[in-house]
């Protein structure tokens, strides 16, 4: 019969949840046998409070990682067997604080051998090493929640299903609205784009140019275009709508378009952009692309960027 071991990491926090259920069962077991009642759920609260002192309901949640309607439950329990007392804070009459009682304190001091059979326990079980594996855990999901990651790792693999492919006509809507999306982002339509954007084939295609799209899932997610031009080739019309932001379909639409371009051995590659997309430059410059005088004016009224792909061999020897 399968069990939930079956399933790897794929159930853990089932896993871990059952576990933590037998050792709360076996503790609360054992409190009973000593004639306490109280539910070893509440001892983080007495550990607490006996370690730093009186403490608010909301300190409390905050170093345990629990709601303050859960602790403020627990807490009534704990005063209404006396283990715990409260009292006004001197800096704030109005907020209470949470301190150990004389009986808690007696029974935090008659529990310290059972404290010391169940970590021999926990030892026997897990091997003395666990509890440093569950801080650095701890640690490591305070420096990124562990959504994050499983994120992280869904980009990865969206990344890698991502295709790039020629034009088509059957995408020329999407290759539109993914400039049209990004200009009314950053800036706004001129004239030429609505021109460009409107007859891709007409104004791309036919002079010698080329359009890379890239596709996810039978979506169109990204594209960008070499224009080509009397003095060799312009990349532009680079868009990559937002919910797909961190897939590297950037880069991998620039090394297409780079390939493209080396096959074709004529003249330059350049680029226009504007300076407040810091984040679009510094890709540009990884990929080659150094800043040039621009030696004519531009066709963009965005445009106060320009930028001219110089080859590794090439890089260092100055501008043409």
């Amino acid at each position: 019969m399968t069990g939930l071991h079956d399933y790897g990491g794929l159930l853990m926090g089932s896993r871990l949840k059952r576990l933590s259920e037998a050792l709360y069962a076996g503790v609360d077991d054992i409190y009973r046998e000593q004639g306490i009642q109280l539910s070893s759920r509440c001892f983080p609260i007495l550990f607490l409070l006996r370690d730093n002192g009186a403490l608010s309901i909301t300190d409390l949640a905050g170093r345990l990682g629990q709601s303050h309607p859960a602790l403020s439950q627990m807490s009534r329990k704990l005063l209404a067997e006396g283990v715990v007392a409260e009292k006004a804070d001197a800096k704030d009459e109005r907020r209470r604080l949470l301190l150990l009682s004389k009986k808690g304190q007696a029974l935090m001091e008659r529990l310290g051998p059972v404290w010391k059979a169940v970590e021999g326990a926990v030892d026997e079980l897990f091997g003395a090493e666990f509890g440093a594996v569950l801080g650095r855990v701890d640690g490591a999901l305070e420096e990124r929640p562990f959504a994050k990651r499983v994120r992280a790792r869904l980009r990865v693999h969206a990344g890698a299903a991502v295709e790039i492919i020629p034009f088509e006509a059957r995408y020329r809507e999407d290759f539109k609205r993914l400039n049209i999306e990004w200009l009314e982002k950053h800036f706004y339509v001129e004239a030429i784009d609505h021109e460009v954007l409107s007859h891709p084939e007409q104004n791309i295609l036919k002079p010698g140019g080329h359009i890379f799209l890239a596709r996810l899932e039978g979506e169109i997610v990204g594209t960008c275009s070499l224009i080509r031009g009397r003095r060799g080739f312009e990349l532009s019309k680079m868009a990559v709508t937002g919910r797909y932001q961190g897939l590297s379909i950037g880069q991998r639409l620039i090394d297409a378009a780079i390939a493209t371009f080396q096959k074709a051995g004529k003249g330059i590659l350049f680029l226009e952009t504007n300076s407040k997309l810091k984040p679009a430059i510094r890709l540009y410059e990884r990929n080659g692309f150094e800043h040039a005088e621009r030696p004519e004016a531009s066709h963009y009224q965005r445009s106060d960027v320009y930028m001219v792909y110089r080859p590794t061999a090439e890089r260092g020897k100055g501008h043409d």
